[in-house]
């Protein structure tokens, strides 16, 4: 209910109109009659209640970062049936640059670069769902706690087509160019990062994760904690993967492939493949490498990769993240 004070000055009587709600910051305005300062407080609460005018001010005091810590804090995923993954695409989320953003300055063009970084790296699928979980969040902050914003900018930002899977490796040749382009990177963790994605046919996030207190240096094994799919997976480490790690100088924060983010990573990445000229291949092409070459050339069975790959359905691993060269079984069918 709005409050008029009527207040003496020195020409006569003046009116102070004042409007308070919950959720909107107070509004107050003097006029010289009593009238006009009901017209205006009355027109007020009219829009306010008819969703026309909002309080931006909580908005402006908050990042992208806050509202998905809180909602995760809330406890406002557990009513979902993926509410582990939920935990682990807002990490993601967390991790990424758009996160420092103020609410106020979010736009679509925030939301489009966002998908263009993550489709560098991810699978379409991989982006719809963390853009999906972010539009659900913006909402909850909207409709729940008042964080009035003038839009949700993930809903004027289509889903990205699931295309056919993607059959793409590298090919030896390639490997090669791409250890040279590596080696030649100014990053001198590119090499082993990519080196220990193949050999494990581990995720990029998973390889950034990874701490020295992961690996067990006597087994030779290592960890992989708050994984894609929510569990934490331990791998056996081929001497290869072993020496990479074994040799890689200590970091300040005991993290094995020291890079700030995955910005820093991809950028360097991307310099590499240029090097290399090799096209059509992005990072989480990696994967799908070391899944083949796993069965290939280590000759694993379906459960073995499984284990080192994390995949629970083998139909997913079979036919999307192993391309296997019918050149190369002519020899074994004899």
């Amino acid at each position: 209910m709005a409050q008029i004070l009527k207040r003496r000055r020195i020409k006569g009587y003046v009116y102070r109109a004042t409007v308070k709600r919950i959720g909107f910051k107070e509004k107050s305005k003097t006029f010289d009659n009593k009238s006009d300062a009901l017209k205006w407080a009355r027109r007020l609460e009219r829009q306010i209640d008819l969703g026309e005018l909002h309080d931006y001010s909580e908005a402006s005091k908050l990042t992208l970062g806050d509202i998905i810590k809180r909602y995760i804090a809330e406890g406002k995923h557990l009513d979902k049936k993926d509410h582990v993954m939920a935990v682990t695409r807002s990490n993601n989320l967390l991790s990424d640059t758009i996160s420092d953003l103020n609410l106020l300055r979010l736009s679509t063009k925030h939301i489009a670069e966002y998908r263009d970084r993550c489709l560098r790296v991810w699978s379409p699928n991989t982006f719809n769902n963390h853009k999906s979980l972010l539009s659900v969040i913006i909402d909850t902050a909207l409709t729940e706690w008042g964080v009035y914003m003038p839009i949700n900018p993930c809903k004027s930002i289509k889903r990205v087509p699931i295309p056919k899977p993607r059959e793409r490796i590298l090919s030896m040749v390639e490997y090669d160019k791409l250890m040279t382009a590596c080696e030649e990177s100014k990053s001198t963790f590119l090499k082993p990062i990519v080196q220990f994605c193949i050999e494990t046919a581990c995720r990029q996030g998973e390889a950034l994760n990874l701490d020295r207190q992961h690996v067990n240096w006597k087994k030779q094994t290592c960890t992989f904690f708050d994984t894609k799919n929510g569990d934490n997976r331990t791998i056996a480490l081929s001497s290869l993967a072993f020496s990479i790690l074994d040799n890689l100088p200590t970091s300040i924060t005991g993290k094995l492939f020291p890079f700030k983010n995955r910005d820093e990573l991809n950028w360097y990445w991307t310099k590499a493949l240029k090097r290399a000229q090799i096209n059509d291949f992005v990072y989480h092409d990696l994967r799908r490498t070391g899944c083949s070459w796993l069965f290939e050339y280590k000759n694993l069975s379906v459960p073995e990769v499984q284990l080192m790959s994390g995949h629970r359905d083998p139909r997913v691993l079979l036919n999307t993240y192993t391309k296997l060269d019918p050149e190369k079984l002519v020899s074994k069918l004899g």
